[in-house]
């Protein structure tokens, strides 16, 4: 048995959404107004997050998961970006990281997992 949503809590949804998009896009301005690398590296950070953060199911298909792995590229891309143009060495670090974690990601023994 399905239940419906009542019209009142799919408004109260609606609103509370529209309220986040609003704050969001506050914060974001008045970030970018202080300086434009650090609203630039909040939606980049929130970019990442969310491609972190909503994982798709397993058995979803692949070109999901690829969505979710250029989600998270733009995100990092993106804020490696601006650790350049904040301070180049902050750049490599972010550069470094990747590397690191492609490495770690090629050490993992996969093949036991399956079995």
């Amino acid at each position: 048995m399905t239940t419906q949503r009542t019209s009142r809590a799919l408004a109260r949804e609606a609103a509370g959404l529209c309220l986040t998009a609003f704050g969001v896009l506050g914060v974001l301005a008045a970030l970018g107004a202080l300086h434009p690398i650090a609203g630039l590296s909040a939606a980049m950070s929130g970019i990442l997050a969310s491609g972190l953060l909503i994982a798709p199911k397993p058995n979803a298909p692949r070109s999901v998961h690829g969505l979710r792995l250029m989600v998270c590229g733009v995100g990092y891309g993106g804020l490696t970006g601006c650790a350049f143009a904040l301070c180049v060495p902050l750049g490599w670090i972010g550069v470094a990281l990747a590397v690191t974690a492609v490495g770690v990601w090629l050490t993992t023994d996969r093949e036991s997992e399956g079995a």
